[in-house]
């Protein structure tokens, strides 16, 4: 059943693709095609304005590529110079220059290989190692729970919509990050631990009362996410599996872009 939130996020979220550029080849599979759909909008190298259609021949490219026995041996960087040049063959109806697609490419290179068993994952992770990442994401669930408070009531204009993009965010970097905790051999925190501190925190606010207005919402919205950063970058330093290394990577580049809109929105608007 929709919800207000829900039907904000639809508001919010970019056009869907399509009508400017329908020559655009349909080259991904379905899922594949769909994953990027709902996703592209959220990923760091994304610009506003730039519909789909844009980037899905570079997501076509690389997950192809990462996948041919051309690249099999090689990574991302070996193979660049050649999906450079295949950009310019395949790019169909992107108008967009390989500099501001690269990292699109990339994402799409890596997904693919993460999808793919050639590499077996270690059996376990370290009991250190799983205690940095179950940090990263508590304060994970707990900055997706406060984003959602300073939803109630809903800021008014483009604050509102923001926020409403860094909410649903989370909730798509808590669940990636569950799940590549559990394909790694890691224990995933239950989520009613993540809750027990949550609301130990909760009373603590409520002690110190609930301020109002705009630049309270926008100073809780970069808190709990700078919390949520700096736990990525502790966990960061450890030695990781090279796709959970990838994905922390990914996600923190994802939240300094978070923390940066937040920033820009107090300059330019209050």
């Amino acid at each position: 059943m929709p919800t207000v939130l829900s039907n904000l996020w639809q508001k919010a979220k970019p056009a869907r693709p399509g009508v400017m550029y329908p020559s655009t080849p349909r080259k991904l599979g379905e899922p594949v095609d769909a994953y990027w759909h709902d996703r592209y909008f959220l990923e760091p190298y994304f610009v506003p304005g730039r519909g789909y259609d844009q980037y899905r021949p570079a997501y076509a490219l690389g997950w192809k590529a990462s996948l041919s026995p051309e690249h099999a041996q090689q990574d991302f960087e070996s193979a660049e110079a050649r999906l450079e040049e295949r950009w310019e063959q395949e790019r169909g109806g992107s108008l967009l220059h390989w500099n501001q697609v690269r990292e699109a490419v990339e994402a799409s290179w890596l997904q693919a290989r993460r999808r793919t068993p050639a590499q077996p994952a270690a059996s376990t992770l370290e009991l250190q190692t799983t205690a940095l990442l179950n940090a990263v994401l508590a304060l994970g669930r707990q900055a997706h729970v406060r984003l959602g408070e300073c939803m109630d009531p809903m800021p008014q204009g483009l604050i509102g919509q923001v926020l409403a993009r860094h909410f649903n965010a989370s909730q798509v970097l808590v669940d990636d990050l569950e799940r590549a905790i559990d394909a790694n051999g890691g224990v995933v925190l239950p989520v009613r631990d993540s809750r027990a501190a949550l609301r130990r925190n909760a009373f603590w606010d409520g002690l110190l009362g609930r301020e109002e207005g705009a630049d309270y919402v926008l100073d809780q919205a970069e808190s709990c996410q700078q919390q949520w950063l700096s736990a990525y970058e502790a966990a960061e330093q450890a030695r990781l599996p090279r796709a959970l290394s990838e994905i922390l990577h990914r996600q923190s580049l994802m939240l300094r872009g978070h923390i940066e809109a937040i920033h820009w929105l107090r300059c330019y608007m209050l």
